[in-house]
């Protein structure tokens, strides 16, 4: 599994916690992240395939799963 930012986990999932949107939807989470000033997450998606960013939001979920 690969490793990403810290911040890139964080405000995924934050955007997944609030419910505010589908995850699957990558422009829609991209839109949000950047309405919410997480740039970081922003720029992740916009520079990911969807593969890639499937990935981050299994590793984020996994994380905030074992907390």
């Amino acid at each position: 599994m690969s490793e990403y930012p810290e911040e890139v986990l964080h405000q995924q999932e934050a955007i997944r916690r609030s419910g505010m949107i589908n995850m699957f939807d990558m422009r829609g989470v991209k839109q949000i992240a950047e309405d919410m000033g997480y740039d970081e997450l922003a720029e992740f998606i916009e520079k990911s395939s969807a593969n890639v960013y499937i990935e981050m939001a299994k590793q984020a979920r996994s994380r905030a799963d074992h907390k």
